[in-house]
Protein backbone atom coordinates (compact mmCIF):
# COMPACT_ATOMS: atom_id res chain seq x y z
CA UNK A 1 0.00 0.00 0.00
CA UNK A 2 1.31 3.58 -0.74
CA UNK A 3 2.61 5.77 2.24
CA UNK A 4 2.76 9.07 1.97
CA UNK A 5 3.78 11.41 5.63
CA UNK A 6 3.85 14.66 4.36
CA UNK A 7 3.59 16.94 1.67
CA UNK A 8 7.43 16.14 -0.26
CA UNK A 9 5.92 12.16 -0.59
CA UNK A 10 3.36 13.81 -1.97
CA UNK A 11 4.83 15.75 -4.98
CA UNK A 12 6.80 12.67 -5.11
CA UNK A 13 4.21 10.28 -5.53
CA UNK A 14 2.32 12.69 -8.03
CA UNK A 15 5.50 12.84 -10.48
CA UNK A 16 6.18 9.19 -9.64
CA UNK A 17 2.47 8.56 -11.15
CA UNK A 18 2.29 11.08 -14.03
CA UNK A 19 -0.51 12.25 -12.61
CA UNK A 20 -2.07 15.62 -14.03
CA UNK A 21 -0.73 18.67 -11.53
CA UNK A 22 0.37 22.09 -11.87
CA UNK A 23 4.19 22.21 -11.80
CA UNK A 24 5.45 21.67 -8.50
CA UNK A 25 8.56 21.01 -6.49
CA UNK A 26 10.50 20.47 -2.94
CA UNK A 27 13.52 22.64 -2.40
CA UNK A 28 15.81 23.35 0.13
CA UNK A 29 15.03 26.73 1.66
CA UNK A 30 18.80 27.60 1.21
CA UNK A 31 18.92 26.13 -2.98
CA UNK A 32 18.26 29.60 -4.72
CA UNK A 33 19.50 28.41 -7.87
CA UNK A 34 17.31 25.47 -7.93
CA UNK A 35 14.09 27.73 -6.85
CA UNK A 36 15.39 30.96 -9.49
CA UNK A 37 15.45 27.53 -12.32
CA UNK A 38 11.86 26.54 -11.37
CA UNK A 39 10.55 30.17 -11.66
CA UNK A 40 12.27 30.39 -15.17
CA UNK A 41 10.95 27.20 -16.51
CA UNK A 42 7.72 27.51 -15.54
CA UNK A 43 6.56 31.13 -16.16
CA UNK A 44 3.65 32.27 -15.02
CA UNK A 45 1.24 34.99 -13.78
CA UNK A 46 1.75 33.63 -9.69
CA UNK A 47 3.06 31.16 -7.79
CA UNK A 48 2.36 29.24 -4.61
CA UNK A 49 4.89 28.91 -1.29
CA UNK A 50 3.67 26.30 0.99
CA UNK A 51 5.18 24.19 4.03
CA UNK A 52 6.21 20.86 3.35
CA UNK A 53 5.73 19.13 7.37
CA UNK A 54 1.96 19.73 7.59
CA UNK A 55 -1.24 20.79 6.56
CA UNK A 56 -2.57 24.13 6.62
CA UNK A 57 0.63 25.31 6.90
CA UNK A 58 2.27 28.92 6.18
CA UNK A 59 1.22 29.49 2.29
CA UNK A 60 1.81 32.45 0.21
CA UNK A 61 1.12 33.63 -3.09
CA UNK A 62 4.08 35.27 -5.00
CA UNK A 63 4.33 37.03 -8.11
CA UNK A 64 8.20 36.29 -9.29
CA UNK A 65 11.41 35.25 -7.78
CA UNK A 66 12.11 37.90 -5.56
CA UNK A 67 9.21 38.27 -3.72
CA UNK A 68 9.40 34.20 -3.07
CA UNK A 69 12.94 34.43 -2.24
CA UNK A 70 11.96 37.32 0.58
CA UNK A 71 9.62 35.13 2.16
CA UNK A 72 12.30 32.24 2.34
CA UNK A 73 13.36 33.53 5.97
CA UNK A 74 9.34 32.22 7.13
CA UNK A 75 10.00 28.27 6.18
CA UNK A 76 12.11 25.84 8.27
CA UNK A 77 14.14 23.73 5.98
CA UNK A 78 12.08 23.31 2.65
CA UNK A 79 9.45 24.73 0.99
CA UNK A 80 6.67 23.53 -1.38
CA UNK A 81 6.36 25.84 -4.81
CA UNK A 82 3.84 25.56 -7.46
CA UNK A 83 2.80 27.82 -10.05
CA UNK A 84 -0.69 28.94 -9.11
CA UNK A 85 -4.32 27.71 -10.11
CA UNK A 86 -5.84 31.41 -9.74
CA UNK A 87 -5.19 32.47 -13.21
CA UNK A 88 -8.19 29.54 -13.89
CA UNK A 89 -10.48 29.77 -11.34
CA UNK A 90 -13.35 31.08 -13.71
CA UNK A 91 -12.89 27.52 -15.67
CA UNK A 92 -13.37 25.51 -12.34
CA UNK A 93 -16.24 22.81 -12.26
CA UNK A 94 -15.59 21.33 -8.51
CA UNK A 95 -12.64 21.37 -6.25
CA UNK A 96 -12.63 18.95 -3.45
CA UNK A 97 -11.04 16.26 -1.60
CA UNK A 98 -11.82 12.35 -2.20
CA UNK A 99 -11.39 9.00 -1.07
CA UNK A 100 -13.00 5.90 -2.75
CA UNK A 101 -12.55 2.49 -0.85
CA UNK A 102 -12.59 -0.52 -2.12
CA UNK A 103 -14.46 -2.41 0.25
CA UNK A 104 -15.86 -6.23 -0.30
CA UNK A 105 -19.52 -4.52 0.10
CA UNK A 106 -18.67 -2.19 -3.06
CA UNK A 107 -16.92 0.85 -3.03
CA UNK A 108 -17.55 3.67 -1.07
CA UNK A 109 -16.60 7.44 -1.55
CA UNK A 110 -16.06 10.21 0.79
CA UNK A 111 -16.19 13.41 -0.75
CA UNK A 112 -15.95 17.11 0.16
CA UNK A 113 -16.46 19.37 -2.86
CA UNK A 114 -17.62 22.96 -3.86
CA UNK A 115 -18.05 24.28 -7.42
CA UNK A 116 -17.94 27.66 -6.85
CA UNK A 117 -14.64 29.65 -8.50
CA UNK A 118 -13.64 30.78 -4.65
CA UNK A 119 -13.53 27.39 -3.14
CA UNK A 120 -10.04 26.29 -2.74
CA UNK A 121 -8.64 23.00 -0.65
CA UNK A 122 -8.12 24.79 2.20
CA UNK A 123 -11.84 26.41 2.52
CA UNK A 124 -13.57 23.14 1.30
CA UNK A 125 -14.69 22.44 5.23
CA UNK A 126 -15.73 25.37 6.09
CA UNK A 127 -18.47 25.53 3.70
CA UNK A 128 -19.10 22.47 1.80
CA UNK A 129 -21.72 22.39 -1.23
CA UNK A 130 -21.39 18.88 -1.10
CA UNK A 131 -20.22 16.58 1.65
CA UNK A 132 -21.23 12.94 0.79
CA UNK A 133 -20.11 9.43 2.32
CA UNK A 134 -22.21 7.07 0.35
CA UNK A 135 -21.93 3.79 -1.71
CA UNK A 136 -20.68 4.57 -5.28
CA UNK A 137 -23.71 2.94 -6.80
CA UNK A 138 -25.39 5.89 -4.63
CA UNK A 139 -27.17 8.12 -7.61
CA UNK A 140 -26.75 11.43 -5.58
CA UNK A 141 -22.83 11.22 -5.98
CA UNK A 142 -23.21 10.76 -9.89
CA UNK A 143 -25.15 14.42 -9.75
CA UNK A 144 -22.33 16.42 -8.43
CA UNK A 145 -20.82 18.42 -11.79
CA UNK A 146 -17.66 16.71 -12.78
CA UNK A 147 -18.07 13.65 -10.22
CA UNK A 148 -17.28 11.26 -12.97
CA UNK A 149 -14.68 13.18 -14.28
CA UNK A 150 -12.74 12.67 -11.05
CA UNK A 151 -14.57 9.65 -11.01
CA UNK A 152 -12.84 8.37 -14.34
CA UNK A 153 -9.46 9.69 -13.51
CA UNK A 154 -9.58 7.54 -9.99
CA UNK A 155 -9.94 4.35 -11.71
CA UNK A 156 -7.64 4.99 -15.04
CA UNK A 157 -4.92 5.71 -12.56
CA UNK A 158 -6.13 3.60 -9.37
CA UNK A 159 -5.90 5.72 -6.99
CA UNK A 160 -7.74 3.96 -4.14
CA UNK A 161 -7.59 4.11 -0.42
CA UNK A 162 -6.06 7.79 -0.19
CA UNK A 163 -7.68 11.20 -0.13
CA UNK A 164 -6.98 12.90 -3.03
CA UNK A 165 -7.27 16.92 -3.26
CA UNK A 166 -8.00 17.48 -6.84
CA UNK A 167 -9.86 20.54 -9.53
CA UNK A 168 -12.05 19.40 -12.37
CA UNK A 169 -11.58 22.41 -14.70
CA UNK A 170 -14.15 22.86 -18.13
CA UNK A 171 -10.90 23.42 -20.15
CA UNK A 172 -7.80 21.25 -20.32
CA UNK A 173 -4.67 22.36 -17.51
CA UNK A 174 -1.50 21.28 -15.96
CA UNK A 175 1.47 19.48 -16.81
CA UNK A 176 -0.69 16.60 -18.88
CA UNK A 177 -3.30 19.27 -20.48
CA UNK A 178 -6.31 17.61 -18.68
CA UNK A 179 -9.33 18.40 -17.28
CA UNK A 180 -8.15 17.16 -13.80
CA UNK A 181 -5.78 18.02 -11.55
CA UNK A 182 -4.52 16.06 -8.85
CA UNK A 183 -3.26 19.08 -5.80
CA UNK A 184 -2.11 16.50 -3.52
CA UNK A 185 -2.58 12.69 -2.14
CA UNK A 186 -2.78 11.82 1.30
CA UNK A 187 -2.83 8.82 3.58
CA UNK A 188 -0.88 9.74 6.69
CA UNK A 189 -1.21 13.17 7.34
Amino acid sequence: MIQIKNKRDSVKKIKELKLNNFPEDVFSTSDLVSIEKFFKKYSAEEYCMRTTSKAKGQFFFVKDFQECKALLSKFKDEVTICVSYNPYKEDIVLVGDIKVSRMSSGDIVDIVARTDPEATQRNIYDDPEYNYHASLDDDKVWKIPGFSKIMNYIVEHELYDMIIEFIVYDIKVGINKENVVIVEIRTDY
